[in-house]
């Protein structure tokens, strides 16, 4: 539990965690670039859920019970801010967006972008999703290799341009896709290196990122420029923001404009991807599971294309869908920052120290989740679900900085795979074994390759 700084006493008696000595100027830099999802696993079970490690000459902590992280992100949810470095590393990117801002700054772009994501505007969405999805499934042939991933990032990068933006960028998702490809590695870089190369210094990972911004800001710049000169609200997100007034009755910057387009544009395609690609790993690896949602699927839509009304009926699909993102999370981990000094799982926690959630690590403890590394979807079943603790099952952070498009992100997830199933069977190639790469986000290392099977009769 977190105890709150009514006492300076109380803190001064808590003991520091404990944790890794690490290297004497790295800390556990090295360790934490090389292999990161192993890293983090490693600390909580050799030091508990409250773990201290340098990332150079940093202070980090690892946190990984329940109880805890639900105080972070939920209880005492004002005693803990977006991290610094997270702030400093999205600037150049994103901005002062709603990814990045604090306080009264993030309660007002809150209330400008929540409409976008209210039901009825979320439903609308759907015929978008299954129509996109239905055009790539007539694409594809009996026996075609595919490559899942860069399939899945096209794909919902065309459906956040669409439904967000009404764009069409089926011409610009490969070079979309590769620009995000850097920005995740050259992100990581900074994060994990403790002495990281300035961002204003000429190396070719700081070109190769702003290249990769350039591009993607150019796209952006240009959904903006079209809407500002039609001057045609289309109802979608875009028209909210450009034509929004601030309690000035002045409209937003282009500058500001940018900034939150950039952040949907980026936070509402790339994670959705991965998990994407993952469903369909774990799908073709488990063929049991893909049969009965199948025989699920056309139970209820007898072969119709699929709806948003027909996704109340599908549970078994939302059980799938939520245990795929328990075990292979596609956010694997993010971070808080204590704005004054706190006791986190009997330990002193200071003022401005990083504190690192891996929604991996705790979705693959044995306490909260038995056989951790069993694909079980009925762990999601109403009588099972009500045993997970609150704070075991983050896979899209919590609480009031809980992402703003899990709604859509779980809709769009529902919908794209139950749409590939009434048509396919997802495939990868025999013995294929992915390997877990986790950047900024966690998604298949090398890509995912994959094989059409289409089923007999399918509409």
């Amino acid at each position: 539990m977190v105890v709150v700084e009514d006492e300076l006493q109380e803190i001064r008696e808590a003991p520091a965690a404990p944790g890794p000595r690490g290297d004497l100027l790295l800390g556990s830099s090295l360790d934490l670039k090389q292999s990161p999802l192993e890293y983090v696993c490693y600390l909580q079970r050799a030091y508990g859920d409250v773990v201290r490690f340098r990332i150079g000459p940093s202070h980090w902590y690892l946190v990984s019970h329940p109880d805890d992280i639900w105080d972070i992100c939920v209880r005492q949810a004002h005693r803990f801010q977006k991290p610094r470095i997270a702030r400093r590393l999205w600037e150049k990117f994103l901005g002062e967006s709603i990814l990045t801002a604090e306080g009264e700054d993030w309660q007002r772009l809150h209330r400008l972008m929540r409409p976008a994501f209210h039901r009825e505007r979320i439903e609308a969405y759907g015929e978008v999703t299954v129509a996109f999805t239905r055009r790539l499934l007539d694409s594809w042939t009996e026996g075609q290799a595919l490559e899942v991933d860069v399939a899945m990032v096209g794909l919902t990068l065309e459906i956040v341009a669409k439904t967000l933006f009404d764009a069409d960028v089926q011409g610009d998702a490969a070079r979309v896709g590769r620009a995000m490809h850097v920005l995740n590695e050259a992100m990581l870089e900074h994060i994990y290196s403790p002495l990281p190369v300035p961002r204003w210094w000429p190396s070719r990972t700081n070109k190769r990122k702003l290249q990769a911004i350039a591009d993607i800001e150019e796209l952006v710049a240009g959904f903006i420029a079209e809407r500002r000169a039609t001057g045609t609200d289309r109802g979608d997100l875009l028209s909210m923001l450009v034509f929004a007034r601030t309690e000035e009755d002045e409209p937003l910057s282009d500058r500001e404009v940018r900034d939150q387009a950039m952040t949907l544009f980026f936070a509402g395609h790339e994670t959705t991807a991965h998990a994407l690609s993952w469903a369909w790993y774990l799908l073709a690896r488990h063929p049991e599971v893909t049969a009965r949602l199948q025989a699920e699927l056309d139970r209820v839509t007898g072969g119709a294309p699929l709806t948003v009304g027909h996704l109340r009926e599908l549970s078994y699909l939302d059980m799938v869908i939520k245990e795929s993102l328990r075990i292979l999370p596609s956010v694997w981990v993010f971070m808080k920052e204590p704005v004054e000094d706190v006791v986190i799982g009997g330990y002193r926690v200071p003022r401005g120290a990083q504190i690192m959630i891996s929604a991996y690590a705790v979705q693959h403890d044995p306490r909260w989740f038995p056989s951790p590394e069993t694909f079980d979807p009925e762990r999601f079943s109403p009588e099972r679900a009500r045993q997970i603790p609150n704070g075991a099952y983050v896979p899209f952070n919590a609480g009031q900085r809980v992402c703003l498009g899990k709604a859509f992100a779980m809709m769009e997830l529902r919908l794209i795979v139950g749409t590939l199933l009434q048509r396919l069977s997802p495939a990868v190639p025999e013995g294929h074994v992915a390997r877990k790469q986790a950047v900024m986000s966690m998604q298949p290392e090398g890509g995912l390759p994959g094989v059409v099977r289409l089923r007999t009769g399918a509409a």
